[in-house]
């Protein structure tokens, strides 16, 4: 009885804010990662193709998504089930949320945690209400997959260290395979995370040698996929690429041994260092580590955890090392630090610290109703600014963007250069539509419209450079049919001149 009670508890409270999240969905205005993982997804389900528009080129070859596939097709799978509308694709991350925190549970269930209807709304509020939690659910980004991936092979690893079968070690395999398959960074987390478990448990030091025996098969396995997909579409060492591109550290190893290959080897690495050039920042390890400070939720929850702890043990400090909850929150601090040296750790990875922190908070909360009262004000507090952070931004306002796309005059057979904020109506009407914001600009051939974003400040500006430069051919006239206001857009129709 007592364990149906906190599943109702999590299932209605987690329905209510699913139903603010449908609501609200729409004032997050559509941006460059999510378009680049839906784009792929929605021509899969909708025409059939494994392409896009909205990607970059990569080694030289025309543009195609090299992110591990298995969020973009699952996605495929969604929109050609329930649509590719803005609701519809962004309610998949939703999904993945409501499982993500059944599983949790579950394992903080299996570790001793004695579930409460009150420890059970004080993770739900963290896990839904926060506004870096909401934040990557209300996107159309494969993190939540990638959380909910990890999660799950976290629940395998401890089935295995309970119970050394073949079953459990499948498991392992298979779990750290399909999280390859949802994201390399979640991966690098879990590997990255090794060291903090092996260093934490003396006793089952060779226990923990042969686990991570189990999880690199699964990543190797996982990425023997990954790679057999990309070698399918000829992709291989543009996938190869982009993994090298997207971490600093990897790239500036990189930079270095590049130009000492080419000479080597034969060939010009003058193309490949420059790309990385174009990607990489100047950002220093730390400025990237000081860049935590920003993540708000992340810091309130540390410090109020961290007291909640040292009151608990503060007779007993040295029991504490041997708390659950309290080595999570080791590891919630560990993983920022551990992700930057491995080379990235942006504002979407956060659910890697946000995990272990929200199940640590909950154990310590579970332990006293004082500290379960004391971090339940914290969590509500959150959740209000949590969700004052769904509320429109005074800059968009994502009617007016449906109401401007259904007032022209396009054809499925019209080509159109537009922003990524008109994605989720501009796709079902046009056919083709080039994403300049990230495809380049040497492989549009003809288009028949161009829809500007003049106050993009972001990525959407190479629109106006390409606006720009149609503007000195002497052989086409672009005329202003139209404007939208918040967001500021504009509509132009693209002629060639006759002689």
């Amino acid at each position: 009885m007592i364990r149906k009670v906190y599943i109702y508890t999590y299932v209605l409270l987690s329905l209510a804010f699913i139903a603010v999240n449908l609501v609200t969905l729409s004032n997050l205005p559509p941006w460059i990662d999510e378009v680049m993982m839906l784009d792929t997804s929605y021509n899969a389900a909708v025409h059939g193709a494994w392409e896009t528009t909205a990607w970059y080129r990569v080694v030289g070859q025309y543009p195609f998504s090299t992110y591990p596939p298995l969020y973009q097709v699952l996605a495929a799978v969604w929109i050609w089930i329930w649509g590719g509308g803005l609701v519809a694709a962004r309610s998949l991350n939703l999904l993945f949320s409501f499982v993500l925190g059944g599983v949790c549970l579950r394992q903080m269930k299996r570790h001793g945690l004695q579930q409460t209807p009150w420890t059970t709304i004080l993770f739900t509020l963290l896990l839904w209400g926060t506004s870096e939690m909401a934040w990557m659910y209300r996107n159309g980004r494969p993190d939540m997959l990638c959380a909910l991936m990890f999660a799950l092979a976290i629940l395998a690893i401890d089935h295995y260290c309970h119970q050394k079968s073949p079953a459990t070690r499948i498991a392992v395999i298979a779990t750290s395979a399909l999280l390859i398959c949802s994201g390399i960074q979640a991966a690098v987390c879990l590997l990255t995370l090794w060291p903090f478990f092996f260093l934490a448990k003396k006793s089952q030091r060779k226990e923990a040698v042969r686990l991570l025996r189990l999880i690199v098969a699964g990543v190797l396995l996982g990425m023997v996929f990954v790679a057999v997909f990309m070698v399918a579409h000829g992709r291989l060492v543009a996938f190869a690429s982009s993994i090298v591109q997207y971490s600093t550290t990897l790239s500036g190893i990189a930079l270095a041994v590049l130009p000492w290959a080419g000479d080597v080897f034969g060939f010009s690495s003058a193309v490949y260092t420059q790309k990385l050039l174009e990607l990489s920042t100047e950002s220093s390890l730390c400025q990237r580590l000081t860049a935590i400070v920003e993540y708000r939720s992340y810091i309130i929850l540390s410090v109020a955890t961290i007291l909640a702890y040292a009151s608990c043990y503060r007779h007993r400090l040295r029991k504490l090392i041997h708390d659950k909850g309290f080595l999570l929150l080791l590891c919630a601090l560990y993983v920022p630090l551990v992700m930057n040296l491995a080379g990235r750790f942006p504002a979407y990875y956060r659910w890697m610290a946000f995990l272990p922190l929200m199940a640590s908070v909950t154990f310590v909360a579970a332990r006293h109703r004082l500290y379960c009262a004391a971090l339940s004000v914290v969590a509500v507090l959150l959740t209000f600014f949590g969700i004052r952070s769904m509320q429109p931004d005074d800059h968009w306002n994502y009617d007016h963007v449906r109401s401007f796309i259904q007032r022209q005059h396009f054809k499925s057979t019209d080509a159109v250069v537009c922003p990524f904020s008109t994605f989720y109506d501009v796709k079902p009407v046009c056919d083709t539509c080039y994403f300049v914001g990230i495809f380049p600009t040497e492989y549009i051939s003809h288009v028949g419209y161009i829809i500007e974003a003049p106050d993009d400040n972001s990525f959407d500006h190479r629109i106006t450079d390409y606006v720009n430069l149609l503007k000195t051919d002497t052989t086409v006239t672009l005329t202003v049919i139209d404007h939208c206001n918040h967001p500021s857009l504009t509509l132009y129709h693209v002629q060639t001149k006759h002689e």
